[in-house]
């Protein structure tokens, strides 16, 4: 294949695009007076021909005009959008009508709904609570149920383990009814139609004779024991009317003896007198008489209840009644012999010297039994720490008892805090000292006195049934209101039982009253050790201590 190549030219200068200058053509609208400088090659083509001044006029007043219609015509571009903004608001408001009547339809569409739920939400509660009860009722039934599928079997077990025992017992007995069969076998066909003259039969009788008269004597033995148990109870009573009863009879025995030994000293006296006219000096006559105006005076501004009337006191008796007054509430301990008159002691006296070594005296205020009661208890268990815990205790439960019996707690708490106070103050010391001090503080000893009083008191109602026979007042708690609770009131022998069983405490009473050749000894409770000695004379009481034994 061969090429051909293209021509090569030479000559470049014939090659050369030559142009010609050629004019422009620009369109002026100032006039040649006002061009400053001239261009080559433009050709200035004037758009406006007419001179200045009237292309001026001329332009304002075309201004003005098309200044009016274009404020014209943005007028009416103004008023097209106008009509289109109303057009537009008032399909706003047709459809904001159609939505809220839309909504409004919705609303109520969605009220009905609430109400349908609000409805169906109630009767699901309702269907609820009476499902959840019939659940509970169910669950109590099936607990029911279980309780007696419990019992039922319990008593399945019960029953078999029965029948097993019946059956283990009808086993056991299974060989005597082998034996009466084989025994039926024995006996003559003829037996059994002897009737009434079978040799069986009396003796069948005779059991059902002897199982009535068993049962007959078994209820009798219970009758008879009955009447045996009521009639320790009887007894027991009985014992306690005897009790009292005897404790009465002594007091009016005292009593009685008082008049005696008073009017035995009436005698005496009247026999000095006697004597004293027959031959004695006018002068001695006179201060004797003195004397004896002297200690009745005396008598009269130191007068003691306890020591009975002041017109049936002998001159001694009116002595001791001013040195007890003059002195302290508990005396210390003195010589029994302090007790006896200066003339020869009798039989009594001896007796009582040879039982007792000393005795410590208690004013005659009327309160001597309760003050005389609770010092000599104070006293024996004084070294007894334990027996004067256990009083402590019994002091301070007392309290219930008299709350039981319907005194108010305000009555009688001053009183049970101040024997706390003095048990308290006699534990921590143990000293004889302190207790004798306490009890002749007038405060203290009073207030123990009216709380033994109100705790008496409330013993004796707690058991009006059995104590309300032995008392001569019109009813029980009028007599422990007048007799029993107040003070300076002595001392009866109901009392002193009713407080002895109150506080536990056995009491041993050595009375001068009565024969006058024996003391009358008196343990109240009977039966029991005594832990406390009293001496009962001519209706006052004193501490006694027992002579130690060798």
């Amino acid at each position: 294949m061969t090429t051909s190549s293209l021509p090569f030219l030479d000559n470049r200068d014939c090659l050369k695009l030559k142009v010609e200058n050629r004019t422009r053509n620009i369109f002026v609208t100032q006039s040649e007076d006002t061009r400053h400088r001239e261009e080559k090659d433009v050709n200035h083509i004037p758009v406006v021909t007419e001179t200045a001044s009237r292309v001026l006029e001329a332009g304002v007043n075309t201004l003005r005009k098309t200044l009016v219609l274009k404020k014209q015509a943005e007028l009416d571009e103004v008023d097209k959008l106008l009509a289109l903004k109303r057009q537009e608001f008032k399909s706003c408001v047709e459809a904001l009508a159609q939505r809220k009547s839309e909504l409004e339809i919705k609303q109520q569409q969605t009220k009905e709904r609430a109400m349908k739920f609000e409805k169906f939400v109630a009767e699901n509660e309702v269907k609820r609570c009476r499902a959840l009860k019939k659940y509970e009722a169910a669950q109590e039934q099936n607990i029911l149920k279980q309780r007696a599928i419990e019992d039922l079997t319990e008593q399945l077990k019960q029953l078999q383990a029965r029948q097993q025992v019946l059956k283990d017992r009808m086993t056991k007995y299974k060989i005597y009814e082998d034996y009466l069969m084989k025994t039926l076998d024995y006996l003559p066909s003829t037996y059994l139609d002897n009737g009434s003259e079978s040799l069986v039969m009396p003796i069948i009788r005779r059991h059902e004779t002897l199982s009535i008269t068993n049962r007959e004597l078994l209820q009798r033995l219970g009758r008879l024991e009955e009447e045996v148990e009521e009639g320790q109870r009887q007894l027991q009573t009985m014992t306690q009317e005897h009790s009292i009863k005897k404790l009465i009879a002594n007091k009016e025995l005292s009593e009685l003896q008082s008049e005696l030994e008073t009017l035995k000293e009436k005698n005496k006296q009247a026999e000095v007198n006697l004597l004293m006219e027959q031959g004695l000096s006018r002068e001695k006559v006179e201060e004797v008489g003195r004397l004896l105006m002297a200690v009745n005076n005396l008598a009269e501004q130191c007068y003691i209840p306890g020591y009975g009337p002041l017109e049936n006191m002998n001159v001694l008796t009116m002595m001791g009644m001013v040195k007890m007054e003059a002195g302290s509430l508990v005396s210390r301990r003195e010589d029994i012999s302090s007790l006896f008159p200066e003339q020869t002691p009798g039989a009594k006296h001896k007796d009582l010297s040879s039982q007792f070594s000393s005795v410590r005296k208690v004013r005659g205020d009327g309160n001597c039994f309760y003050r005389a009661f609770c010092f000599a208890h104070m006293e024996s268990v004084l070294h007894n720490a334990r027996a004067l815990q256990r009083f402590k205790d019994k002091i301070t439960e007392s309290g219930k008892v008299l709350s039981s019996a319907g005194f108010d707690e305000n009555s009688f708490k001053h009183h049970l805090i101040t024997v706390v106070n003095v048990l308290e103050q006699c534990q921590g010391d143990e000293q004889e000292d302190t207790l004798l001090r306490l009890f002749n503080e007038q405060t203290t000893s009073d207030s123990v006195v009216q709380y033994l009083r109100l705790l008496t008191s409330a013993h004796l109602q707690n058991h009006a049934d059995f104590f309300r026979n032995f008392v001569e007042a019109p009813n029980l708690q009028a007599y422990c209101c007048q007799e029993v609770e107040t003070m300076a009131m002595e001392c009866d022998h109901v009392d002193i039982l009713a407080l002895s069983e109150a506080l536990d405490i056995c009491i041993h009473v050595v009375s001068m009253e009565g024969n006058e050749q024996e003391l009358a000894h008196h343990i109240i409770p009977e039966g029991a050790e005594p832990s406390l000695h009293l001496l009962y004379q001519t209706s006052h009481y004193n501490i006694l201590y027992p002579r130690p034994y060798h």
